[in-house]
């Protein structure tokens, strides 16, 4: 078996060590759920009371050197896993963001376009965002955003602002678990025999 350098040694002592910090932002049942053993739990409950310096970095070295008689592995993959799961969920709340300011640009700018020609502003306006936003997540109440979208425009009250994005975001979790849901059942129908 080949040797490994001592750089490449230090470098893994320093993952092994950065997955240890990782595994101190962990609530109690994330800890649980990984099955680690109960030294390695104490280990982490002192770690978590220490408030800083030095005796949280030997502590933390003390936590690596637990972890390196555990399924490594696992452990990484299951952090990466929950790091995954907050990406996903903070870049759902930005796209509803965005469909929301698309929407409410596209309302205000045909309210204006209206007022320029002396128009009458109608309720059922056209919309290319409402149009994309409909194709995206099929379930949304096109009604309810058109209303939601020509009130704010109309009146620039924060409600409907919040409104509109709170109904975007609804659609667009209500899709993200459909999407897990049928790629868990496919992962199911692949596992079975």
């Amino acid at each position: 078996m080949a040797e490994i350098s001592r750089s490449e040694q230090k470098r893994l002592l320093k993952q092994v060590e950065a997955t240890a910090r990782e595994c101190l932002e962990l609530s109690e049942t994330e800890v649980g759920r990984l099955g680690l053993d109960d030294q390695l739990r104490e280990a982490l409950a002192v770690c978590r009371s220490i408030d800083g310096g030095g005796a949280l970095k030997r502590q933390i070295k003390y936590v690596a050197k637990l972890l390196r008689s555990e399924d490594l592995p696992a452990i990484q993959r299951f952090l990466r896993e929950k790091k995954g799961s907050k990406l996903d969920a903070d870049r759902l709340f930005h796209d509803a963001e965005q469909w929301r300011d698309r929407i409410v640009n596209d309302a205000i700018s045909s309210l204006e376009a209206h007022r320029r020609r002396e128009e009458p502003w109608p309720t059922n306006w056209s919309s290319a965002a409402i149009d994309e936003v409909m194709v995206s997540f099929p379930d949304l109440d096109e009604h309810d955003l058109r209303q939601n979208a020509h009130h704010y425009a109309r009146s620039r009250k924060k409600m409907y602002y919040r409104e509109l994005f709170r109904i975007v975001r609804a659609a667009a979790e209500k899709q993200r678990q459909r999407e897990t849901l049928a790629e868990q059942g496919v992962l199911q129908r692949v596992n079975t025999p």
